[in-house]
């Protein structure tokens, strides 16, 4: 093997294995120095082996995949199988991965809250890089993974992490009775989810070396040798992954916690779980595929989840729980990624990858944003350029998502029940959504009070450099620029017909509704900060009902109103109806009479009809009288 791919595939996990450590002496008052400046050195140079990874492979992986064994780590039994190694994979899917978390990472880590002058516990200053740093190398371990046990291994670490992360973020003057750590069960099911797939996969495939099956080959070979199984293994998989995707019902995590949620928590939440779950579908992928079982199961999930969280992230009062609502909003854009992916069944894996870069780069951006907004810390001075680089981040992020467009038209072509179909067009209101609470965000910042204090500064360089890179890489999806191909192999949309010859209603509906929601998200957005610093909050779970009963509210009204006036118009019509015919009736009954008359006389009608006849009418006038 050439030197050059030995070095990558070697330094691409040991480079933040080392700063983990270096953290760690830091961290720990071994070395002197702050413990912010290992975490962001060592993402850093993660960042620099992956982008020359990229380039340099980016013509190599069309044809073959690269790994290397770093280490052999444990014997776990007899054979080759039982032994648990530690290597790297370069395919176009770790490699892309591998480089998204990275630049996530790089963006908020310029952006974090270190710069701040608000005074933090001691065990928050001292463990809090050191634990992102941490869950950083977790998830690279993830994604670069060339077994199933070193998937499960590194999947450990990371839920590990998140959990000490958390716990150390926890606020000193809240009662611990109050605070419910769900973390450590939902990070626990996601474990023994992984672990079960593991064994499923380790029993129905045994003449298979389960452990190499990681390798897009072997997983092939494997779903092609035993169908039988494979609906266990997909429903497993997904389980596994639902708690990191921040899927319904674990996008509850986020009301557990009275306090706000501390920016790495949030950052840890969105920027490095929610890819390591996304991974794990998309490398196990042809266990879905499979079957059509399994593809129902990532459609209607995802878009009820979607649903859901968007309806919680809309629900909560203008200005409040800034840090919830991101949340629910990355939550929402992980469930329409699963949606999606039900939907195109692989077909449209760059334009996903292409989504949930211009998507986690946005939140690797609010989030450090809102932690200031947070703390009142926003430099008057920068608020301005923090202003124009948000709105242009913005106009990227519903830019990018123009990449579902295509996937959408080719699920709705296929459908083949009302359900799927049902499904589509769900996910048009749900894009609307996620669009308004974007712009939501957005007028929110307009109106919040920042910080005079000339101590406070923002990092306002590194965010124009982060804008401008998103911007091009947004416009890099429609318009094919020199270098950001070669970044980023299959960014661009790749589909020549015209979206409109295929579904023109589709294709207006999918343009106008964002439009109609950001001028909603204009019209309903608050001019000034309404906010009371000086009342107490009330507990998470109270203000999210509180939310969702005020939205219920206005939607009840929204949907009452027209039909009590489709049901007043009715009433008026069925009155006007009525009275028409008492009158034509009494003003013709006269004439009927003296007909009937005068063909008695002349013999033409008998007695009794005549008798029948006048009984009727003098219960047709009774009843119209009462009636008038």
């Amino acid at each position: 093997m050439d030197k050059t791919i030995t070095l990558l595939l070697q330094l691409s996990l040991i480079t933040p294995f080392v700063m983990v450590l270096v953290a760690a002496l830091v961290g720990f008052r071994i070395l002197k120095g702050r413990p912010h400046w290992p975490a962001l050195i060592g993402v850093v140079l993660t960042t620099m082996v992956a982008v020359t990874s990229v380039f340099y492979f980016r013509s190599r992986l069309q044809s073959q995949s690269y790994s290397r064994t770093l280490i052999d780590w444990l014997s776990l039994g007899s054979g080759e199988e039982g032994r648990l190694s530690i290597g790297v994979l370069l395919d176009p899917l770790s490699l892309a991965f591998f480089l998204l978390i990275s630049l996530a990472s790089l963006f908020y880590l310029l952006l974090d809250h270190s710069f701040s002058t608000v005074p933090a516990p001691r065990s928050r200053r001292q463990f809090t890089s050191l634990l992102y740093l941490l869950s950083f190398f977790a998830t690279a371990g993830i994604v670069l993974a060339t077994n199933f046990l070193q998937l499960f291994l590194f999947w450990l670490m990371l839920s590990m992490s998140m959990n000490l992360l958390h716990e150390v973020n926890l606020p000193d003057e809240s009662p611990q009775e109050t605070e419910h750590r769900h973390w450590w069960g939902w990070n626990a099911f996601s474990d023994g989810m992984l672990l079960l797939a593991i064994f499923l996969i380790s029993v129905n495939f045994q003449s298979l070396h389960f452990l190499t099956c990681l390798q897009p080959d072997a997983i092939q070979a494997a779903f092609t040798q035993n169908r039988v199984a494979l609906p266990g293994i997909g429903a497993a998989l997904f389980l596994a992954a639902l708690p990191r995707l921040n899927l319904f019902p674990a996008s509850a995590l986020i009301v557990c916690r009275q306090t706000p949620w501390n920016s790495s928590s949030l950052a840890t939440l969105s920027l490095l779980s929610l890819p390591a779950g996304l991974f794990l579908l998309l490398r196990t992928a042809p266990y879905f595929f499979a079957i059509q079982a399994n593809q129902r199961l990532l459609l209607q999930l995802g878009t009820l989840s979607a649903f859901l969280t968007l309806f919680s992230a809309i629900s909560l009062t203008r200005g409040q729980q800034r840090d919830r609502v991101l949340y629910w909003l990355s939550a929402t854009m992980a469930g329409m990624t699963v949606a999606i992916l039900g939907m195109s069944r692989g077909s449209s894996l760059h334009l996903i990858l292409a989504l949930v870069l211009l998507q986690t780069s946005l939140f690797a951006v609010l989030i450090p944003i809102q932690h200031r907004l947070q703390e009142g810390t926003l430099p008057l001075q920068s608020m301005g350029s923090i202003q124009i680089c948000v709105l242009l981040l913005l106009t990227a992020s519903v830019a990018g998502l123009g990449t579902m467009l295509n996937p959408l038209i080719a699920a709705r072509a296929a459908a083949q029940n009302l359900r799927s179909e049902l499904m589509v067009w769900l996910m048009l209101f749900i894009l609307a959504g996620y669009v308004f609470g974007l712009a939501r965000f957005y007028f929110f910042l307009n109106a919040r009070s920042v910080s005079s204090d000339s101590r406070a500064n923002f990092p306002v360089l590194p965010l124009w450099g982060i804008t401008v890179l998103i911007c091009l890489t947004s416009v890099s999806v429609y318009v094919r620029l020199p270098i950001f191909p070669q970044l980023w192999p299959a960014l661009m949309t790749g589909d020549s017909e015209n979206p409109f010859d295929r579904d023109w209603l589709f294709c207006s509906l999918f343009c106008v509704m964002p439009l109609v929601a950001l001028v909603l998200a204009w019209m309903t957005a608050s001019k000034t900060d309404r906010r009371k610093p000086d009342a107490s909050p009330e507990p998470a779970l109270i203000q999210l009902g509180q939310s969702h009963y005020y939205s219920l509210t206005l939607l009840n009204r929204a949907l009452i109103h027209p039909l009590q006036f489709c049901a007043k118009f009715a009433s008026l019509l069925d009155e006007w109806i009525v009275t028409l015919c008492s009158r034509f009736s009494l003003e013709t009954l006269p004439e009927y009479w003296g007909q009937l008359l005068k063909q008695m006389q002349n013999g033409q009608t008998a007695f009794q009809t005549l008798v029948l006849l006048f009984t009727l009418s003098i219960l047709i006038f009774v009843l119209m009288v009462l009636q008038i």
